[in-house]
This record gives structure tokens, sequence and C-alpha cells, in this order.
């Protein structure tokens, strides 16, 4: 259950981890970042938050962890923000100071990570995505289309370093889908 949850939250967050160049139609909503999300990642952070996820994840398991379901109305930046917020379990802060973290650094670090991921991510596939949610005309589709479209714009605040650095990380980061197993 939960690692469907995950994987759930990670189409949703990155557009089923595909992404590209996007053509030059606008989406009709543009969502934002919170400030977080967009403020500059150092690469010492990201070597804190792998240092630290094997810690975090027995909390999120100690502290039964479910992902946080993005809602029908919700688009994909504000579902970022509802599933890092989700992570604040009984025991984590506990357990971080422990590793040498705290929830706030932790949480700050999340927030940009997740959402360079999901530039990245959009970086890479976005025009063929897009080719391939418009086949589907069904009213969910269009939903989806649109979420994908809002997120796509969203991305563009994703400062470009941000996007280097966890890319440089990719393969340690990889931790992060096991969250809550």
């Amino acid at each position: 259950m939960k690692k469907a949850a995950l994987i759930t939250m990670f189409v949703v967050l990155a557009g089923v981890f595909c992404g590209g160049k996007a053509g030059s139609q606008a989406p009709a909503v543009t969502a934002k970042f919170a400030a977080e999300a967009t403020a500059t990642l150092t690469e010492d952070a990201v070597v804190q938050l792998v240092k630290v996820l094997p810690t975090f994840n027995a909390a999120l398991k100690a502290g039964s962890w479910v992902p946080q379901q993005p809602k029908e109305d919700e688009g994909p930046v504000a579902a970022l923000a509802g599933f890092v917020e989700s992570m604040n379990v009984p025991g984590v802060e506990d357990s971080l100071k422990k590793a040498g973290s705290s929830w706030a650094e932790l949480r700050s670090t999340m927030y940009k990570v997740f959402a360079a991921l999901g530039a990245l991510n959009i970086d890479a596939h976005a025009t063929e995505m897009i080719a391939r949610m418009k086949q589907d005309t069904s009213a969910a589709a269009k939903k989806a289309l649109k979420d994908y479209t809002s997120f796509q714009a969203a991305c563009t605040q994703i400062p470009e370093a941000n996007k280097q650095i966890v890319a440089k990380h990719q393969q340690e980061l990889s931790l992060l889908h096991t969250l809550g197993h």
C-alpha cells in the first residue's frame, strides 16, 4: 500500500518521471512552488540528506507514515507540499537529532530536492509526455494534462544549479524511492 502510494505521488510530482523541452503553448494555470522549494540548494545539504536517509526512513516506518495522497482538485505543486509535510511523523525529530540533523533542515532540503527532481524529469521528456497525454480525450486525461503543464511551468522556477546538484547525486538520491519501506 505504501509503495503504491509513493509511486502514485512520484507519478503526480514528476509527470510519470517523464518530461523535455515543452512546446510554446503556455499552461492555463501556473502554480508556484513555495519559496522554500526554489531556494538555493547546496551540495552539503544533499550530502547530509543522503547521510540521514536511512535514519529518516527508519523513523518513518516507526511512525507508521502513510504518504498523503493528493486531493482530487489539488495540483502537483500543492501535492508536493502535502507529501513532504506528511513525513513529519512522531519520532522523526528525535531520530534526526541523533543523526546530526533536524526536521526543519531535512524538510527544507526535501522540498528543494523533490522540486529539482521534478524539473529534471520535465526537462527530459515533456514534449513526448504531453503528446501522449493529448491522445487521451477523457476528462481525467484533460485534468492530468492541465496539472502536468502547470507543473511544467512551475518547474521553470527551479534554479539550474539545484537541478545540477540533484543530477550529480541522482544515484544516491534513489534511496528516496524506498521511504517508508
